[in-house]
């Protein structure tokens, strides 16, 4: 059975990159006096929040799925119906020998 794979990696590492360079910037502000400007700094910071904020979210988003039991009817009916085609198809080739002979 195949699985979808997520899409959410990629932004994933986006975010993730996007927080440490205004987290860097912001702390390279408060170290280096000489490029310390307060709405510099602020926006770094809201900066870093957002990216942050969001990558909690996206994160929290998708939770690892769990078998529940209309995973396990569903996989049943499945099978079920399957079992049902195999019969028909035993069922036609019988008919069509019967039909030749």
């Amino acid at each position: 059975m195949k699985t979808l794979q997520r899409k959410t990696e990629p932004v994933m590492i986006v975010l993730t990159i996007n927080f440490s360079l205004f987290s860097a910037l912001a702390i390279c502000q408060v170290i280096l006096e000489l490029i310390y400007h307060p709405w510099l700094f602020l926006l770094c910071v809201l900066g870093g929040l957002v990216n942050l904020i969001s990558l909690y979210l996206l994160l929290s988003k998708n939770p690892p799925e769990v078998i529940t039991e209309e995973k396990v009817v569903s996989e049943f009916e499945k099978n079920k119906l399957m079992d049902d085609l195999e019969e028909e198809a035993v069922r036609r080739k019988r008919r069509d020998q019967i039909e030749q002979n």
